[in-house]
């Protein structure tokens, strides 16, 4: 929701306390509505109007993820359905991924100690320590007179400050615990580290103080923190507790670690145990699925968006987000996320010679999913959610600089129409094949003639066809389609051609470590309101938990109980969600070309491709799909590490977060804290992986590079965790404040690095 309707903008800039005299803080006077304030001092927070202003200015730790570039490369790298387009950064290069290198340089600014720049987790943490001693111990106007409200902010402010632990613990494992604000800096920097366990006890009992004092919805406010945001929180926590638990024996009695050891990594995933973690997480769970909000009823309503319209951000759904407004009341870095995760559609050829508003815009070194994050949609023709969350197609378009809009694309007449022309064996085979059932208002009929345009004004201009090597379509009826079709796996006299680029007809490769810039992007973060056609600050808000996470959440806590029977019922309301409705239309490529389309009604594959029936019942889930034999169990490609029910069925949770949440940042810290991330990136993550002969062969290889069936990367038990940066451990002092030596450095750092 927009700015002017009390949605969160930018709190402090500047977010150290301690830095706060003489600097100008982007304060509030509405719920993070900016002013400016030109000298600001320690006393200022000792005031009432002070106070509120501080917990405010605290909210920014949500923002990380999606406002910073940090966000993205550390919760996005290390998942099996997406890859950075950085090559160094997919492949796990040494050379990013070491203390000095840019993985440790992103660590460095989600820790926040780093030269004069004091933004970041810790800064937030220090903000919040300041603003619950002064509530606890000095309580300011409202805050003496007010218990409710007093106990709120505090609330609030626990929340904040264990989540910006949760976001440390995530990446680095053990980290510095303080809970007491500082006024200056240090004299020295002894920062010991404290073992998880004991951050996550801290969490949840401040959590569970929160969750009791929080209203249950501010609907005006939206953005600000509830009941039901603690309580999704809660069984989170509560569940990734549990997850580790038996990883306690790869930790010393005394809590700490053997870096030396094989299965340190498990040990630093160790958070401790408590009595009965799965029934917490069941209650907590619960709490917000009863409390009256409900999944929006379309996957699409989540995030769609128009020019001027953010309705999709008042889903009830979302029970929590980082809210945004207009790109310049967003703050230093803006938001980021509309730019991270875009295709470079601009081509002639595809009749799209520009950016547009509708498809959004890439910049710099993005990110795009994987083979996998494909086929985890096991059924792409009866999951909705692969469609809306990828664009498979893209109609020609240009974007008119006059009116500052999209333009329906050149007409193939048209003399600067440059888009492919017909070869004559490619018209006579649309012309006999094709055109007899291709009834798409835009073509109007028409026969392909060579050396005419293929592409005109609403045609399809550049579509993408996720099929296997198994289903790979012949290169005749690929070159013969009224679009530009690219392909996965393209067959020619026996030949198998894994992603040949298009535009000029297949003769060059796009494949693996080469171009990857073109293959379908996420549709979920596309912002036609940024400012212009290529400015790649967002408007958005972006859900951080929403009710689909909270019952996957109640599921994978059934499961471990064995209560498979409810943890399906959980499972099939996102299912029921997820299905094509009757009459509700698909795209044109799955309808014409996707493997298994086959399948559908003759009216069902005609323009415009509705659906004729709903489809819940063709991928509503069963005990099936993780027995080990049958062909669903099989076509969800678990590692060969999950050789029991319980480890299968722990698989398909996250499979299914894949299909739900793919570049939501959520999946990578899931499949974290269960401690199952290693095996899924050698399985699945092929530019990562280190394993040979796991994935199909190409007769287009590339060298090293192209499609060999080999793994291409080098990630190990090492990259389950960041390294802490070399510009922190290089500051590090005893508590007598004399540097560490190298030996204790080594120590602090975290294994294999």
């Amino acid at each position: 929701m927009r700015l002017e309707k009390n949605t969160i903008k930018k709190g402090a800039l500047w977010a150290l306390t301690i830095l706060l005299t003489g600097i100008g803080l982007s304060s509030c006077k509405d719920f993070l509505k900016e002013e400016m304030v030109s000298t600001i001092t320690q006393d200022y927070f000792e005031s009432e109007k002070g106070l509120d202003e501080l917990v405010v200015a605290n909210y920014n730790i949500l923002r990380f993820k999606y406002g910073f570039m940090e966000g993205p490369f550390l919760f996005e790298t290390g998942n099996d359905i997406v890859e950075p387009l950085d090559n160094a950064w997919a492949t796990f290069s040494p050379a990013v991924w070491s203390p000095s290198g840019a993985a440790g340089e992103y660590a460095n600014n989600l820790i926040g100690y780093y030269q004069t720049q004091l933004l970041g987790a810790y800064p937030i943490i220090n903000d919040c320590n300041k603003a619950i001693e002064i509530i606890t111990e000095r309580a300011p106007g409202k805050y003496a007179n007010d218990a409710a409200y007093a106990n709120q902010k505090l609330s609030e402010l626990y929340f904040l400050r264990a989540y910006a632990y949760y976001l440390l613990v995530t990446q680095l494992g053990d980290v510095p615990f303080p809970l007491k604000s500082n006024n200056s800096l240090p004299a020295n920097f002894y920062l010991p580290k404290t073992n998880s366990a004991t951050i996550y006890a801290k969490l949840i009992s401040d959590l569970r103080f929160a969750e009791q004092h929080l209203p249950i919805a501010v609907q005006t406010q939206r953005g600000r923190i509830t009941r039901n945001a603690a309580q999704h929180f809660l069984a989170k926590l509560y569940l990734q507790r549990h997850q580790a638990a038996a990883f306690k024996s790869y930790r010393n009695a005394d809590g700490t670690l053997d870096p030396a050891s094989p299965n340190a990594y498990q040990g630093l995933l160790y958070k401790g145990e408590g009595i009965a973690d799965l029934d917490s997480t069941i209650y907590y769970s619960s709490q917000v699925i009863n409390s009256g909000i409900t999944l929006a009823s379309n996957y699409w309503d989540l995030f769609a968006i128009e020019k001027g319209n953010w309705t999709n951000e008042t889903n009830p759904e979302i029970i929590l987000q980082a809210s945004y407004g207009n790109n310049l009341d967003n703050g230093r870095y803006g938001m980021r996320t509309n730019a991270a995760f875009t295709a470079d559609y601009r081509n002639a050829a595809w009749n799209i010679p520009s950016w547009t508003w509708s498809y959004g815009l890439l910049k710099g070194q993005g990110f795009l999913p994987s083979d996998w994050g494909y086929d985890v949609f096991t059924d792409k023709i009866n999951d909705s959610r692969f469609e809306k969350s990828f664009q498979l197609e893209y109609q020609s378009a240009s974007f008119d600089n006059a009116s500052q809009s999209d333009g329906p694309g050149l007409a193939y007449t048209d003399a600067k129409n440059a888009s492919l022309a017909w070869q004559a064996n490619e018209a006579d085979f649309f012309n006999a094949n094709i055109k007899p059932n291709y009834p798409r208002p835009s073509w109007k009929g028409r026969n392909a003639q060579a050396g005419q345009r293929k592409i005109g004004t609403a045609d399809l201009g550049l579509v993408f066809l996720e099929n296997s090597k198994e289903t790979a379509i012949d290169i005749n009826e690929a070159l013969a389609q009224p679009y530009v079709l690219y392909p996965r796996w393209i067959k020619d006299n026996g030949k198998y051609y894994y992603r040949k680029t298009g535009a000029d007809r297949y003769s060059g490769n796009a494949g693996l470590l080469l171009n990857r810039k073109v293959r379908p992007s996420s549709r979920k973060f596309i912002d036609p309101n940024r400012s212009t056609v290529d400015n790649h600050f967002g408007t958005r808000d972006v859900a951080i938990f929403r009710l689909a996470e909270t019952f996957l959440i109640r599921a994978e806590a059934y499961g471990r109980k064995g209560d498979y029977a409810n943890a399906i019922a959980d499972i099939n309301k996102l299912r029921n969600r997820a299905a094509y409705k009757a009459g509700e239309n698909r795209a044109e490529v799955l309808a014409r070309l996707y493997p298994g389309a086959e399948s559908l009604r003759a009216e069902e594959r005609s323009y415009p491709y509705s659906s004729a029936t709903a489809t819940f019942d063709k991928i509503s889930v069963d005990a099936s799909y993780w027995d080990g034999s049958s062909a669903k169990s099989k076509a969800e490609q678990y590692p060969s590490e999950a050789n029991t029910e319980l480890k299968r069925f722990v698989h398909f949770i996250y499979n299914e977060y894949s299909r739900e949440f793919n570049t939501e940042q959520v999946l990578y810290e899931g499949i974290h804290h269960a401690g199952i991330q290693l095996e899924r990136m050698l399985h699945h993550a092929q530019l990562a992986s280190s394993r040979n002969a796991g994935w199909p062969k190409s007769d287009n290889p590339s060298g090293v590079n192209g499609q060999d069936g080999n793994g291409k990367g080098t990630f190990s038990a090492t990259h389950t965790f960041k390294p802490f940066p070399q510009s922190y451990i290089s500051m590090l002092t005893d508590k007598d404040g004399v540097l560490l030596d190298e030996t204790a450095r080594r120590a602090y750092q975290n294994p294999g690095y």
